[in-house]
């Protein structure tokens, strides 16, 4: 199924002002968001939950970390080559990229625990045991943050389906940081 990458131009009236919102937070306006735009109300509501995800009590580098692991969990291509950029344009070390990007532990033992239980609540969507949320809690993040990891996973399972019935085009300014999970 082919899906229209909208533009300013082409996009429907109700997406258009989320567009242009797209365009300012990324300096260009993604494939992603091109194709979302079809329907406004996923597209705006994506943009909406984005903005809000970042006034999380979770840093810059940790939020990546929860993209990230959503999408190498949900082996979205596009996701992972896309918030790779972000990672590196936000200074996440090239070793928690890797990571990240390849599965295999992190170093720094509390953003493994973030990793892991982020993977955990996507893996048993959302159905964890009570010894992971004592695990997380343990390794210093907060009830609150328990909770504002089902945000970031809300955002990119929205973003990774899309994707993925969209077989959204790699963007020129991600395509240096190709994935794939070769599943």
């Amino acid at each position: 199924m082919k899906f229209t990458i909208h533009t300013l131009e082409t996009a429907p009236v109700d997406s258009k002002s989320a567009l242009v919102h797209a365009q300012e937070t990324f300096g260009f306006i993604p494939n992603l968001e091109g194709i979302a735009a079809e329907a406004p109300a996923l597209l705006r509501g994506s943009m909406a939950l984005w903005d809000l995800f970042e006034t999380t009590s979770f840093t810059k580098i940790e939020q990546q970390i929860i993209y990230l692991t959503v999408n190498y969990e949900n082996s979205c291509d596009y996701c992972m080559a896309a918030h790779s950029g972000l990672a590196k344009a936000i200074g996440m070390s090239p070793e928690n990229i890797d990571a990240l990007r390849n599965g295999t532990p992190m170093t720094d033992a509390k953003l493994q625990a973030l990793r892991h239980f982020t993977q955990q609540m996507v893996e048993n969507r959302g159905w964890v045991e009570d010894r992971e949320i004592e695990a997380f809690l343990t390794a210093g993040y907060s009830k609150q943050q328990v909770l504002e990891v089902i945000l970031g996973i809300g955002i990119k399972v929205m973003h990774n389906y899309t994707n993925h019935i969209a077989k959204t085009p790699l963007d020129k300014q991600f395509k240096p940081n190709i994935w794939s999970r070769g599943i």
